[in-house]
């Protein structure tokens, strides 16, 4: 989804959790990072992803697609991006 194409709150809400993601997936694949900063990320994100799946709100267009549909946390969907983890 790209931010020209939001016009309901839903939509808001999608839209962030998958910016989120984005940088989750980006931090996740760094050498170093600050564990703490990681960490918050991902809480974020999961309370977002969690809010989607509570007000029903359509996650085809964002990276929580995979997250929902798979019945994972956003935690075990970062750990595919981890060097040395999978």
């Amino acid at each position: 989804m790209r931010k020209a194409e939001v016009s309901t709150p839903g939509q808001a809400l999608a839209y962030l959790v998958d910016c989120t993601l984005a940088t989750i997936s980006h931090m996740a694949m760094l050498k170093s990072r600050k564990k703490s900063e990681y960490e918050r990320q991902i809480a974020i994100a999961q309370n977002g992803v969690d809010w989607m799946v509570q007000m029903n709100i359509d996650p085809s267009t964002t990276r929580a697609a995979e997250i929902i549909s798979q019945g994972l946390t956003v935690a075990d969907w970062a750990k595919g991006f981890t060097l040395g983890e999978s």
